[in-house]
């Protein structure tokens, strides 16, 4: 079933974040949430996203998917696209103007590092060399890690 992007799409942001917080706040594990039960609450927020995302950005610019597009956070707190795409300073200045949009990918941003580094563990230094990376494709979003490539990343 496609998702009609002809209107922009407003969702409530950030519930997955609630999860995390009863997570890391009740120190009885009976009471508090899994690891799975993090992993699908995530991959809700990916979907979320993605589609609030893609219906801003065609009512608001235009922009279709496809091409696809990455996002990393940038310097400043700012999200950058990754690589070339057609319309690279458009989604980039749009991201980086709407306050919702930006603090709902820092949040998903906050959440997979989260879920990442319960996965690998707390002697696993690998975070120090992975970032966050959100793409947005024609099926949809997609939230994964690649190795970072500048050092003051």
């Amino acid at each position: 079933m496609a998702t009609d992007t002809t209107q922009p799409q407003r969702d409530n942001l950030g519930s997955a974040l609630l999860d995390v917080a009863r997570l890391t706040s009740n120190p009885d594990e009976s009471a508090g949430i899994q690891l799975s039960d993090l992993k699908n609450s995530a991959t809700s927020e990916v979907r979320r996203f993605g589609e609030d995302l893609a219906s801003h950005l065609l009512a608001h610019t235009q922009i279709k998917v496809p091409p696809a597009f990455q996002l990393q956070s940038a310097a400043e707190g700012k999200i950058q696209v990754v690589g070339d795409h057609p319309n690279k300073a458009t989604i980039e200045a749009y991201l980086n103007e709407n306050t919702r949009l930006l603090k709902w990918f820092k949040e998903l941003e906050v959440l997979f590092e989260i879920q990442r580094k319960l996965e690998l563990g707390p002697d696993n230094n690998d975070m120090a060399t992975q970032v966050f990376n959100f793409g947005l494709t024609s099926l949809g979003g997609i939230a994964f890690f690649t190795l970072k490539t500048n050092p003051s990343h």
